[in-house]
């Protein structure tokens, strides 16, 4: 497991004395004056390890798909938790302003990293990109992004591939090139379907059902996978987020979906993995 040296190999009794010492002023006071050099020291000390144990409890959270919707919702919510935000988004387009101010408010908190999740080969190198550690990975890729939709609804041409191969594999690597970096009691979510809640309806029911199930059961033989790791994954339905067909807006705001995703994220666990759940926590069928 990654984290602070210091602070691993530290028996938990002597992290005990050493944060419990400045709470006990006439200590304090005999020590300074007894030996300055031993309380200097001791000070110093006890920063260091502060530094470490909030480096530590700090979780890092890589979210794909921040440029927009449901995505850039979830980093705002990181972001208020106090987290450390990785924020993949799409390059080429502009960087929405609410990314910008958040990384410009919390530089040591916020890195923008530009990546086009449909290029497999760019994301095979995301490994070599990240020095954090990752707690939490989730994949928020839009569904539907390409083009090569018949006015009918049906795909045509290399439409359905591609659909297949952002939303199914492009998670897949994603996680893959993230596992490197994370911890046992990591966790990795796939919000499906992404954007407008009816971007599956422009498909034909076969055509959904396939890009739902393939989805479905990448991530769920992921989680067999890397569960001996400690690494628990799930699959998570937004909710309706997205404008309705009239053009209308959808009764489920993205800030109360994002906090409901974020809400099934942390009672996620190795006994619940490999599980498509609703953003309320109630089991999608």
């Amino acid at each position: 497991m990654r984290g602070c040296p210091r602070v691993a190999m530290m028996p938990a009794v002597r992290l005990g004395r050493l944060a419990g010492w400045r709470a006990m002023p006439g200590a304090v006071r005999l020590c300074r004056r007894a030996c300055p050099r031993l309380h200097d020291g001791l000070e110093h000390a006890l920063a260091d390890l502060v530094g470490c144990v909030e480096g530590v409890m700090t979780p890092t959270v890589l979210i794909t798909g921040a440029g927009r919707g449901i995505g850039l919702e979830l980093v705002r919510v990181y972001h208020e938790r106090g987290a450390r935000v990785l924020a993949v988004h799409r390059p080429g387009l502009v960087v929405p302003e609410a990314l910008l101010a958040m990384q410009a408010a919390h530089p040591d908190r916020m890195r923008l990293i530009p990546l086009d999740v449909r290029a497999t080969s760019v994301v095979v190198n995301l490994a070599a990109r990240l020095s954090e550690r990752i707690d939490i990975l989730i994949n928020t890729t839009g569904m539907l992004m390409g083009t090569g939709y018949a006015p009918g609804g049906n795909m045509v041409g290399g439409g359905i591939r591609s659909t297949l191969q952002v939303n199914a594999t492009g998670p897949l690597f994603v996680a893959q090139a993230a596992l490197s970096n994370m911890t046992r009691g990591g966790k990795i979510a796939t919000i499906l379907p992404i954007g407008d809640v009816h971007s599956l309806d422009l498909l034909d029911n076969d055509a959904r059902q396939a890009a739902k199930a393939a989805v479905v059961r990448v991530m769920q033989s992921l989680a067999s996978d890397i569960k001996p790791a400690g690494v628990a994954v799930a699959l998570i339905h937004p909710g309706a987020v997205g404008p309705t067909e009239d053009g209308g807006v959808a009764p489920l705001s993205l800030t109360d979906s994002a906090h409901g995703i974020a809400k099934v994220i942390d009672e996620l666990t190795l006994e619940t993995s490999g599980r498509f759940f609703r953003f309320d926590g109630s089991a999608e069928r």
